[in-house]
């Protein structure tokens, strides 16, 4: 109802015309219930806050606060989730036409989290870690999730080290179970804040300022997709243009330089620059010798 309406300005009749082809309308009706169709409107508004106006003069449904979708973020990745589900539910028939990308496990544990959160309860799971051979169980206080290129995460203070704030990949835990074991969430600590000078997961560096060159069909996407929310247009030059990032130098954003080849390279600080003079030194050593 949300996408068909925000699609535009639609009478009464128009949306009765989109309800009789619809799939979800099991019944068949002609005509979309009025008493249905006010329902739906108010719970729109109490779970998503998004307000479903009518121009009395012309007779239109509108969405009132269009805008500020795209404001608020989890409300805009719960839309568009549910947008994205409902375009798959309505395509079983070209099913072989869509392809997906594979999403790795651990989702199934975001409930457990989620609830552990506002309970105020620790979480015990066994966790196997990349670097570790064997794996090994820990209580953990849960502050908050992330998700980051398909893989989730969790972010708490473990038992063991309880003022320090560690990250552990979804995907890596085997078992996981709640507890009676109370924690007191800190009052200071805000998840957005806590990886705004970070790219991805990764906190093992320092943020700093951090300069590239962009060829323009680098630029152009990276206006479209900024790599980070610090990022600045500065300058161009010979076609070329200049960004500004105020962001840690981890793996995860080298990384995602390094997927854009050499149609970026880095200018500022020096040490990533010899990294990166490094790299391609070993890169060349490998293929070319």
């Amino acid at each position: 109802m949300i996408d068909t309406i925000a699609s535009g300005r639609l009478t009464r009749e128009d949306i009765n015309r989109r309800w009789a082809n619809c799939r979800y309308n099991d019944n068949q009706e002609e005509e979309f219930p009025e008493r249905k169709f006010h329902r739906y409107k108010d719970e729109i508004q109490e779970i998503f806050d998004v307000e479903i106006c009518c121009n009395r003069s012309q007779n239109y449904y509108y969405i009132n606060n269009k805008d500020d979708i795209s404001g608020g973020f989890t409300r805009k990745w719960l839309l568009n989730a549910m947008a994205v589900h409902s375009m798959m539910d309505q395509a079983q028939e070209i099913n072989d036409c869509i392809l997906y990308e594979d999403i790795p496990e651990g989702t199934q544990y975001l409930s457990l989290i989620v609830d552990a959160i506002k309970q105020r309860h620790q979480l015990r799971f066994t966790y196997h870690s990349f670097n570790s051979q064997e794996q090994y169980e820990l209580t953990l206080a849960p502050y908050c999730l992330k998700v980051f290129k398909q893989r989730w995460y969790v972010v708490g203070c473990p038992s063991t080290h309880p003022s320090e704030k560690r990250i552990y990949a979804l995907d890596r835990v085997k078992e996981m179970r709640p507890t009676d074991i109370a924690f007191e969430y800190p009052k200071d600590f805000n998840a957005k804040a806590f990886f705004s000078p970070y790219y991805g997961v990764f906190r093992d560096q320092k943020p700093t300022k951090i300069i590239i060159e962009a060829t323009q069909k680098s630029a152009q996407f990276l206006r479209l997709l900024p790599l980070h929310a610090s990022q600045k247009e500065l300058s161009q030059f010979q076609g070329n243009t200049f960004f500004e990032y105020f962001v840690a130098p981890t793996f995860d954003f080298i990384q995602e330089l390094r997927t854009h080849g050499t149609d970026i390279r880095v200018r500022e600080p020096e040490e990533l620059v010899q990294f990166f003079r490094n790299e391609a030194e070993k890169a060349y050593q490998m293929y070319c010798l």
